[in-house]
């Protein structure tokens, strides 16, 4: 399981639809809201799964910016694959 944490940058008009369309995504939680910024988690099988869900923030209408904070892919298989 890969767990990335991120804060999404949004045009303040924007921030609760961004919100509520972030929360409807598979993989994703969204922890909260701090002004303009929503802080969200994405839990994906592997980096290149977090990193499709991530991309995938981009281009929603009010996303200004996607601000990655902290990634742990420890026991992404696809990169360790004999676990190690």
């Amino acid at each position: 399981m890969v767990i990335s944490s991120l804060v999404i940058e949004t045009a303040p008009e924007r921030t609760e639809a961004v919100a509520e369309h972030l929360a409807g995504l598979g993989g994703v939680e969204v922890h909260g809201i701090d002004g303009y910024k929503i802080i969200i988690t994405i839990e994906a099988e592997t980096v290149d799964a977090s990193h499709a869900i991530a991309n995938g923030i981009v281009p929603v209408e009010g996303v200004i910016g996607v601000d990655l904070i902290y990634l742990n892919f420890e026991d992404d298989k696809t990169i360790y694959p004999d676990g190690v």
